[in-house]
C-alpha cells in the first residue's frame, strides 16, 4: 500500500509541473558520445604556445580519433587506449574541457573487457589527473561521472556527491538529480529518489523518461513488481508514453525475479502498441535473467531477437559482461547465435577469440578455458583456441596458467617457441631474489627449448639483479651455459656504460662475443667513460674468442682478421673526439699486440685527416704491419662445472662430497639417475634406488620399474627383466609402456625363445600414439628384425612385422623392409626374396636390398628375375634411374658387356652426376676393379665424360702407390683421343715425382689460389623496364623495416617479385624472430624451383638451428640438391639443430642407420654431407656420447669414409689420449692423403702446448700430407714457442723445420717472429723472407668449422 501512496505521490509531483516535462531516453548518450566526439576530433582548438604543447595535442587529437572509430566500428574500446589517452594528457600538462569530458564517458559500458570495479578506478585516476592538472571542469563533467558510475555499478552516497558540488560552487542540473534518482534507485532507496523529486520540484526541474526508468528500477530491487509496472500508469497520467526503454526497464525487473509469464504479457502489450525492441533490449533482458539466476529462460528470450544489423557487436559485449560474472554456459550460448561472415575465399570467418581472451582475463580455471576451446573447435567455430588462450594467459603474466595451457598444447602436438615465455621472464621481474625468472627458464628446459641469447640478453639479464658473478650464478642454477650468460652479460653492461666491469667479465670468462652487437654499445660506453684500458681489453677478449664462432656455428658478418679494425673504425666514426684520444687508443693496441689491415689504416689516416700527428701515423704503420705479436695474457678460468655439465664421475663425487658435509643430495641424485639410465648404467641404478628406499618418503613407483626393466632389456638380464615386468603389472596392470620400452622388452623376449609372449606384448592395443619416432626408437625396431632375419626365422620374422604394422609400431622404410628380403638370402631362397620384393614394391612404393638382389640374380644368371626385379624398380623410381643402377649392379659384377649394352641403349638420358658419384664412391671404398671396368664399359661412348672416371682412377692407383697403372692411364688416355685435365696432370705428376719417377710430361703451374665467391645458381630473371607500383611500395617499406606492411603488398600482389626482394624480406622476419613465416616463404621459394641468396639462407638456417627447430631444416632441405647444401653448411647446420634440441644421440643413430644401409651408390653423397663441425661439438657436450660415436665413425671408416675418424682422431689426440689416438692414427689415418688437424692447430695455439704441436708435426711425417700441411704444423710450433719467449728452441726448431719443408711453406708471420729470436740471441739470420702474398690467407686457425683440408693449404 505504501508503495502505491508513494506512486499516486509521484502523480502529484509530476501533475505540478508536467509542462517542464522533457522527452529524451538513455539511447541519446551513445550517439551523443560519438556526435561529441566526432566534433571534439574535427574542431579541437589548437592554441599552445610551445612547439612541444602542439605536439602533445597533435597526439592527443589522434587517440581520440582512434577512441571514436573504435565506438563506431565496434561499440567498445579498450583500457589501453584510455591509458594511452591518460599518459597524453600528463605528457601534454592540459587538456580541454571537452578532451576530459569524452575521456570520462569512456570509462563505464564502452570498455566492457574490464570488470566495474576496474573501471571505476580508471575513472577515478582520471578524474584526479584532471584535478591536478587544475583542468577546468563544469557540471557537465559531474555528470559524466556519475553515469559511468552508474554503469560500473558503484556504490557511492548521492549526498556525498552534492557536498562535494556545493564545496566546488557548481550547481546541479537535472541531468545530475536524474542521476541521483538511479543511484537511490539501484540500492533500492525509494526514500532517497522521492527526496530529490520534491527538490526538483521546488527548483521545477524538468523531468523525463529517465526518471520513470529509475523508479522502476527501483520497485524493481525491492521486489514491489506491482509498483514497477504502476508507473508505466503514472507516465501515461503525466502525460509521458512509455518508450522501448521503459518497457525494458520493466522487462529487466521482471527477468530477475524469473518471471515469464509477465514477460510474455508485456511482450504482447509491445507488439499491440507497436512498441518494438531492439536485439540490444532482448540481450539486456538476457543479462539479467543470467546474473539472477535464470539462465534456463535464456534460449526462449534469445529466439525473439532478430540480428539485426549491429547485433554481432552488441553480442559481444553482453557476452564479455557475462564472462565478467562467471556466466560461461549463458555467454557461449549467445556466441553460437553470432551470425557469421564469409572471407572473400567463401569460407567461414572464425569467432571466439575475444571468447577465450576474455575468459584468460577474469581468471578463468584452466578447465572451463579448455572446455570452451574444444567446444569451440567441435563447433566449427575457431580452431585456433589453445594457441590463442596460450598468448593471453602469456599476456597476462599468468605462469600458472601458461605452463598447463603448454602442456596441453604439447600433447596436442603444437610447437612451442622459445619467444613464448618472454612475456613471463618480464613478468617475474619484481622478484628480486630472480627466482621467479630462473622458475620460468627451468619451465623452458623442460620442454626442451633451451633459452638462446636473446632471451639471456633482453629479457633475463635486464630483469636480474645483483652483481654480475651472482646473475652469472643464477643463470648456471637455470642450466645456461657460462659463455651464454657471459657475452649477454657483457652487452647489457655496456648499455649501461660499465665499461669496467664488462671488460673483467670477457676476461674472466672465454666467450663469443659477438662483435657486430657489441660494436656500437663498447663505443658507446668507451666515449661515456673514457677508459682506455678497458675498451682495448674488450677488443682484445674479442678477437681473441672470435674462433669460437666456428665452434658455436654462429653467423656473423665480420671475420676474425678484420675484427679489430672495425671495431676501432667504429670508434672513429661515431664521435668528434676520436682525434683527441685516438692516439692513446692507437698506443694501448700496439703495446697488447693487436693487429689491423692496411685498408683500415688507411681509413683511420682519412678520418683524422689534418689532425693526424706524426706519432699516430708511427703507430697505424705498427698496427698494419702484420708484425705485432699478441701480449701473453693470463687468463682466469671458472673453477667450476656446472652440475648439468657433469659426466657420471663428476657428479657421483660432488653427491659424495655433499653426503659428507650433510648437505641435501636429492636434486643430485635424481640428475646422476637421469645419466645412469641414460648409459644403461644397470648395478649403479639398483644401488642407487636402494639409497633412495631409506627415504620414507620414497615410493617404487610404475615408472621406476619401468626404467629397471628396460635397463635390464637393454644388458638382455631376461630374468631380472621379467622380475621388473612382473612389478610394473602387480602395480598398474593398465600401465602402457612406452613404444622403446616396448620394442627393447620384445626383442630380449625373442632373444630367449619367448616368441608367443613377444607377440603377445606387441599386439595389445594402445591409446598413445607417437607422432614422431626418433632414430633411437626405428633403429630399435631394425635391430629385432634383422635378428630374425640374420638366424633365418622367415615365419617368426613376419609375425613380428605384422604384429608392428598392425598396432601401428613400425615406420615403413628401405630399412625396415630390409630383413623381410634379407631374411629369404640367408635362407638361399632367391624366390622368395624377390616375391617379397615385389610386396614391398606394391604395398609400400619401397625397394630394399635392390642392389643386392640385382647382384644375385646376375651372378645366378636368371635374366627373367632381372628383368622382373628392373620392371618392379621402375615403378618405383622411374625408367632411367633403375637402368642406370642395372650398369651399375653389372659393373659390380664384372658383366661390362651387359653394362655396356645398357648404356648404348637408344634415347636413353644422359645422368653424369650419377657416373660420378659412382666413380668417387668406387674411389673411396679402394673398389679398383668396378671402376676399370666402367672405364672400359663406357669406351668409345662419345655422350658420356669419362674425365672423372679416369681420375677417379688414377686417385685409386695413388692410393695403391702403384706407379705403372697410374702413368698407363695417361697413355690410354692418349689412345682413345680424352684430353687429360690440367688437375689430372698436377696430380699424376706430383704422385710421380714423390716416388722418383721421371714424369713424361710438362706438369701444369700450380693455379694460384683465389678465394671464390660461392654462388647460388639463380633461375634467370626477367628484368622489369620500369618497377611497378607494388614492387616499388614493397621495396620501400622494406627498407623502412615494416615487415607486417611488406608481407601484406607480397601477399595482395600479382607481380613477379624478384629473388632478392623475397630474400631481404626473408631476412627481415628472421631479424625479427618470425622464422616461421620466414621458413614458409623459403619453402615456396623452393617449390618454385628458387634459392634465397646464399647470405640470407645462412642466416635463416643458423637462426633455426640455433633455436633447435630441426624439423624445419629437414623440410627445407628436402628441396634443396647436394650443391646448395655444401654452400650453406646444411648438414652441420641440421647436427647443430640436433644438439640445441637435446637430440645429439638420436643424431648419431641417424648417422649409423644411414651408413649401415647404404647403397654402394650412396656412399659418396653420405661422405661428403657427414657434419665435421657438428661433430666437434657433440664430442665436446656430449663425452657420454663418445663411444657411441667411435663406432658410428669407425663403421663409415670401414667403408671408405675417413672424416668421422678424423674427428675422433682430433679429440682423442687433444686430450692427450695416447693409446685411443694412436690406435685410430694407425688403423685408418697413417695411409690417408688427407689429414684435417685445424682443431689441433688451434687448441694448441690457444694453449700455448708446444708438446702437442711437436707431437702432431711427428704425426705427420709419417702421413701422406703436403710439405704446406706440414708447413702449417711447424708455423704453429714456433708461434707457441716464441709466446713462452723460449728464443733457443725457436731457432733449434726452425732450423730442423726448413730442412723438412720448403721455407715458402712456413708462415710468414712465425718467420717474422723466429728472426726475432735471432736478434735477441745476438745471432745472425741467413735466410730470406718469403715476399708477402695477395692471395687469401686461409690459415689452420682462422678457417671454418666445416673443417676444410688442410692438406690443400699453402702460406
Amino acid at each position: 500500500m505504501a508503495s502505491i501512496l508513494r506512486s499516486s505521490k509521484f502523480v502529484r509531483y509530476i501533475a505540478g509541473f508536467a509542462r517542464n516535462i522533457v522527452a529524451n531516453t538513455p539511447r541519446e548518450f551513445d550517439g551523443n558520445f560519438i556526435n561529441t566526439s566526432q566534433c571534439l576530433c574535427g574542431a579541437l582548438p589548437r592554441s599552445f604556445a610551445t612547439q612541444v604543447s602542439a605536439q602533445h595535442e597533435q597526439n592527443l587529437d589522434s587517440c581520440l580519433r582512434r577512441l571514436d572509430q573504435d565506438v563506431r566500428r565496434s561499440g567498445r574500446i579498450s583500457r589501453r587506449d584510455i591509458e594511452d589517452v591518460l599518459e597524453e594528457i600528463r605528457n601534454a600538462r592540459s587538456a580541454t574541457s571537452s578532451q576530459s569530458l569524452l575521456v570520462i564517458r569512456c570509462c563505464g559500458n564502452l570498455v566492457p573487457e574490464e570488470l566495474p570495479e576496474t573501471r571505476t578506478k580508471l575513472v577515478q585516476e582520471i578524474w584526479n589527473t584532471l584535478k591536478k592538472l587544475n583542468v577546468p571542469m563544469d557540471i557537465s563533467h559531474y555528470n559524466a561521472l556519475l553515469r559511468v558510475y552508474l554503469e560500473n555499478e558503484y556504490n557511492f552516497s548521492p549526498t556525498d556527491f552534492l557536498a562535494e558540488l556545493e564545496s566546488k560552487g557548481i550547481e546541479p542540473n537535472r541531468v545530475t538529480y536524474q542521476r541521483l534518482i538511479s543511484q537511490y534507485c539501484n540500492i533500492g532507496d525509494i526514500e532517497g529518489a522521492t527526496r530529490i523529486l520534491e527538490f526538483m520540484r521546488e527548483k521545477q526541474l524538468p523531468v523525463n523518461e529517465n526518471v520513470f526508468n529509475a523508479l522502476i528500477n527501483g520497485h524493481s530491487q525491492t521486489g514491489d513488481m506491482e509498483s514497477a509496472r504502476g508507473i508505466i500508469t503514472v507516465m501515461s497520467q503525466a502525460g509521458l508514453e512509455p518508450s522501448a526503454d521503459t518497457y525494458t526497464t520493466l522487462l529487466c525487473g521482471f527477468a530477475k525475479v524469473g518471471d515469464m509469464n509477465t514477460i510474455n504479457e508485456l511482450y504482447a502489450e509491445c507488439e499491440t502498441k507497436e512498441i518494438y525492441l531492439l536485439d540490444k533490449d532482448f540481450l539486456d533482458i538476457i543479462y539479467t535473467l543470467s546474473t539472477n539466476g535464470h539462465e534456463q529462460h535464456v534460449p526462449e528470450v534469445l529466439s525473439k531477437t532478430r540480428k539485426a544489423f549491429g547485433y554481432s557487436q552488441d553480442a559481444i559485449n553482453v557476452i564479455l559482461r557475462l564472462i565478467n560474472k562467471g556466466l560461461i554456459e549463458t555467454a557461449y550460448l549467445i556466441q553460437q547465435s553470432i551470425p557469421r561472415l564469409n572471407k572473400a575465399d567463401g569460407s567461414v570467418q572464425p569467432i571466439g577469440a575475444f571468447f577465450i581472451k576474455q575468459m584468460v582475463k577474469t581468471g578463468a580455471s584452466f578447465e572451463e578455458i579448455i572446455e570452451v576451446v574444444d567446444k569451440l573447435e567441435k563447433d566449427g567455430l575457431y580452431d585456433r583456441g589453445l594457441t590463442h588462450a596460450t598468448e593471453c594467459a602469456l599476456q597476462q603474466g599468468n605462469d600458472e596458467l601458461t605452463v598447463k595451457l603448454f602442456h596441453q598444447m604439447k600433447s596436442k602436438g603444437l610447437p612451442i617457441r622459445q619467444h613464448y615465455f618472454w612475456p613471463l621472464i618480464i613478468a617475474k621481474s619484481g622478484d628480486r631474489s630472480g627466482e621467479g625468472i630462473l622458475n620460468v627458464l627451468n619451465e623452458m628446459i623442460s620442454f626442451g627449448i633451451q633459452p638462446n641469447n636473446e632471451t639471456i640478453r633482453e629479457y633475463v639479464i635486464p630483469n636480474l639483479q645483483g652483481k654480475s658473478s651472482d646473475i652469472i650464478s643464477k643463470l648456471r642454477i637455470a642450466n645456461i651455459s657460462i659463455g651464454s650468460a657471459a657475452s649477454s652479460l657483457v652487452l647489457s653492461l655496456l648499455h649501461k656504460f660499465d665499461i669496467v666491469e664488462a671488460s673483467i667479465i670477457t676476461q674472466t670468462v672465454e666467450a663469443y662475443y659477438n662483435p657486430d652487437m657489441i660494436k656500437k654499445p663498447l663505443t658507446a660506453a668507451f666515449y661515456k667513460t673514457g677508459n682506455v684500458d678497458a675498451y682495448v681489453s674488450i677488443v682484445r677478449q674479442v678477437f681473441e674468442n672470435m674462433d669460437k664462432k666456428a665452434e658455436l656455428e654462429i653467423e656473423g658478418s665480420v671475420d676474425k682478421i678484420e675484427v679489430v679494425g672495425i671495431l676501432l673504425f667504429d670508434l672513429a666514426t661515431h664521435s668528434r673526439q676520436f682525434s683527441s684520444i685516438a692516439e692513446q687508443v692507437f698506443k694501448s693496441m700496439v703495446n697488447e699486440g693487436l693487429t689491423i689491415s692496411t685498408v683500415t689504416a688507411q681509413k683511420l689516416e682519412e678520418k683524422l685527416g689534418e689532425k693526424m700527428t706524426p706519432e699516430m701515423s708511427k703507430m697505424l704503420g705498427s698496427l698494419s704491419s702484420g708484425e705485432l705479436t699478441l701480449k701473453p695474457f693470463e687468463r682466469k678460468y671458472p673453477s667450476y662445472t656446472p652440475s648439468h655439465q657433469m659426466n657420471i664421475p663428476q657428479l657421483e663425487r660432488l653427491v659424495q662430497n655433499l653426503e659428507a658435509k650433510k648437505q641435501d643430495t636429492k636434486g643430485y641424485k635424481r640428475q646422476l639417475l637421469s645419466l645412469y639410465y641414460r648409459q644403461k648404467e644397470l648395478e649403479k641404478m639398483q644401488a642407487l634406488y636402494k639409497s633412495f628406499e631409506q627415504d620414507p618418503d620414497f615410493k617404487y613407483t610404475t615408472g621406476v620399474y619401468a626404467q629397471l626393466m628396460d635397463t635390464c632389456a637393454y644388458h638382455e638380464k631376461f630374468d631380472e627383466m621379467k622380475h621388473y615386468l612382473a612389478k610394473i603389472q602387480e602395480n598398474d596392470s593398465q600401465f602402457e609402456i612406452d613404444e622403446s620400452k616396448l620394442i627393447r622388452l620384445v626383442t630380449v623376449f625373442v632373444k630367449n625363445n619367448e616368441m608367443d609372449t613377444a607377440l603377445e606384448f606387441l599386439k595389445r592395443p594402445r591409446e598413445r600414439k607417437t607422432e614422431e619416432r626418433s632414430y633411437n626408437y626405428n633403429s630399435l625396431c631394425w635391430r629385432l628384425l634383422n635378428y630374425l632375419a640374420e638366424q633365418g626365422k622367415t615365419q617368426e620374422l613376419q609375425q613380428v612385422f605384422d604384429a608392428m604394422t598392425q598396432n601401428d609400431l613400425l615406420d615403413i622404410s628401405n630399412v625396415t623392409l630390409g630383413p623381410l628380403i634379407k631374411v629369404h638370402l640367408v635362407n638361399n631362397d632367391l624366390n622368395a626374396a624377390l616375391d617379397k620384393f615385389e610386396w614391398c614394391c606394391k604395398q609400400f612404393k619401397a625397394t630394399p636390398w635392390k642392389n643386392d638382389l640385382a647382384c644375385k640374380l646376375i651372378q645366378n644368371e636368371d635374366a627373367e628375375n632381372l628383368q622382373k626385379l628392373t620392371d618392379l624398380s621402375t615403378s618405383v623410381h622411374g625408367e632411367i634411374n633403375s637402368l642406370y643402377d642395372l650398369v651399375f649392379a653389372f659393373v659390380e659384377c664384372g658383366r661390362i658387356r651387359q653394362a655396356r649394352k645398357i648404356l648404348e641403349t637408344p634415347g636413353l638420358q644422359n645422368r653424369p652426376q650419377r657416373i660420378n658419384l659412382a666413380c668417387q664412391r668406387y674411389q673411396q671404398e679402394g673398389l679398383v676393379k668396378p671402376l676399370e671396368g666402367l672405364r672400359d664399359a663406357t669406351k668409345d661412348l662419345n655422350h658420356i665424360d669419362r674425365t672423372d672416371i679416369y681420375y677417379q682412377l688414377l686417385l685409386s692407383y695413388i692410393k695403391q702407390v702403384d706407379t705403372d697403372k697410374a702413368i698407363s692411364l695417361w697413355t690410354q688416355m692418349q689412345e682413345e683421343d680424352i684430353s687429360a685435365s690440367d688437375q689430372f696432370l698436377i696430380t699424376l705428376g706430383k704422385f710421380l715425382k714423390n716416388n722418383n719417377v721421371e714424369v713424361p710430361f710438362l706438369i701444369p703451374e700450380q693455379p694460384k689460389k683465389q678465394t671464390k665467391l660461392i654462388k647460388t645458381p639463380q633461375p634467370v630473371q626477367v628484368p622489369a623496364a620500369t618497377p611497378k607500383k607494388d614492387l616499388t611500395v614493397f621495396r620501400q617499406v622494406l627498407k623502412s623495416a615494416d615487415v607486417d606492411k611488406a608481407m601484406e603488398i607480397k601477399k595482395n600482389s600479382n607481380e613477379n617479385f624478384t629473388v632478392t626482394d623475397i630474400s631481404l624480406l626473408i631476412e627481415k622476419l628472421v631479424q625479427n624472430d618470425r622464422q616461421l613465416e620466414a621458413t614458409k616463404l623459403t619453402e615456396e621459394m623452393l617449390t618454385k624451383q628458387q634459392v634465397p641468396i646464399t647470405r640470407v639462407f645462412r642466416f635463416l638456417l643458423n637462426k633455426l638451428a640455433n633455436s633447435g627447430d630441426f624439423q624445419a631444416i629437414e623440410r627445407i632441405g628436402k628441396h634443396l640438391d647436394c650443391e646448395t647444401k655444401k654452400i650453406v653448411s646444411f648438414d652441420n647446420r641440421i647436427c647443430h639443430a640436433n644438439l640445441v634440441a637435446g637430440k645429439a644421440e638420436d643424431y648419431l643413430l641417424k648417422l649409423e642407420t644411414e651408413i649401415d644401409n647404404a647403397n654402394e651408390s650412396d656412399l659418396t653423397v653420405i661422405g661428403e654431407k657427414f657434419p665435421r663441425g657438428g661433430a666437434v661439438g657433440i664430442l665436446e657436450r656430449h663425452p657420454e656420447l663418445l663411444e657411441k660415436y667411435e663406432n658410428v665413425a669407425i663403421k663409415y671408416a670401414k667403408r671408405g669414409i675417413i672424416a668421422p675418424v678424423n674427428v675422433l682422431w682430433s679429440h682423442y689426440f687433444i686430450n692427450n689420449n695416447e693409446a685411443k689416438a694412436t690406435e685410430v692414427w694407425n688403423t685408418h689415418m697413417q695411409g690417408a692423403p688427407r689429414i684435417m688437424f685445424q682443431r689441433v692447430v688451434q687448441h694448441a695455439r690457444g694453449t700455448n702446448d708446444e708438446n702437442l704441436t711437436a707431437k702432431l708435426i711427428e704425426h705427420l711425417k709419417t702421413s701422406k700430407v703436403t710439405e704446406g700441411a706440414l708447413g702449417n704444423a711447424y708455423s704453429c710450433l714456433l708461434d707457441v714457442l716464441v709466446n713462452k719467449e723460449k728464443h733457443e728452441e725457436v731457432i733449434e726448431n726452425f732450423e730442423e723445420a726448413i730442412k723438412t719443408v720448403p721455407l715458402d711453406n712456413i708462415n710468414r708471420t712465425a718467420i717474422l717472429r723466429v728472426k726475432e729470436s735471432y736478434e735477441k740471441l745476438n745471432k745472425p739470420f741467413n735466410h730470406t723472407i718469403p715476399a708477402k702474398s695477395n692471395k687469401s690467407q686461409t690459415s689452420t686457425s682462422s678457417s671454418s668449422s666445416s673443417d676444410d683440408d688442410v692438406s690443400k693449404q699453402k702460406h
